[in-house]
């Protein structure tokens, strides 16, 4: 397992944005929420990986506290009766200690900087995603922090307050940071 897919849907946004003709600036609120639907799905893809034993394309997989023997077994342990979808983000939130020593994961559970960054990030996926009530007053509290409603690719273009980058290009990165940071044995392990 490994991040290029969510690499290559990265740099494709690149391309686009780099590109010399004029872009809809509405279109940086397409490009983060397919990265950030890749990232989830890299998150889901290296915890399943992870719990049935296999490692990165690295070499890195955590020691397991639970053995798994493969996916039908892994889903049979965790999804709930009569649900077809498993929600492997809420898993690795609640659950992943006790599947793993050393939790690879912990950099978005436990990490004061990138767990914060994960959960703005989810507000502004959701609110990009459903555009309801709900969504958009949590989007209005979280992200804009009760500021005037400003449309999402608005704050992703916005300059993020103490850096030179836009709240766009810093989520990217931490995307980037935290999915190599999963692949790759810890240095605290």
């Amino acid at each position: 397992m490994n991040n290029q897919d969510l690499l290559d849907e990265i740099s494709r946004w690149e391309t686009v944005f780099s590109s010399s003709s004029t872009i809809d600036n509405s279109l940086y609120e397409l490009a983060f929420f397919k990265i950030f639907i890749k990232f989830e799905k890299f998150l889901s893809d290296c915890f399943e990986n992870y719990a049935i034993g296999n490692p990165s394309i690295h070499g890195y997989c955590p020691t397991r506290r639970l053995t798994f023997d493969n996916l039908e077994h892994l889903n049979k342990v965790i999804k709930k009766e009569n649900r077809l979808f498993v929600n492997h983000f809420e898993v690795i939130k609640t659950i992943s200690d006790c599947f793993f020593t050393n939790n690879p994961f912990d950099i978005i559970k436990t990490d004061p900087n990138y767990s914060n960054i994960i959960n703005q990030m989810k507000v502004i996926r959701d609110y990009i995603a459903h555009e309801s009530s709900a969504a958009r007053n949590k989007y209005i509290i979280s992200i804009l922090n009760n500021r005037p409603f400003i449309e999402p690719f608005q704050h992703l273009l916005s300059i993020k307050r103490g850096s030179s980058l836009s709240y766009y290009t810093y989520y990217i990165n931490s995307i980037k940071e935290i999915s190599n940071f999963i692949i790759n044995t810890p240095v605290s392990a």
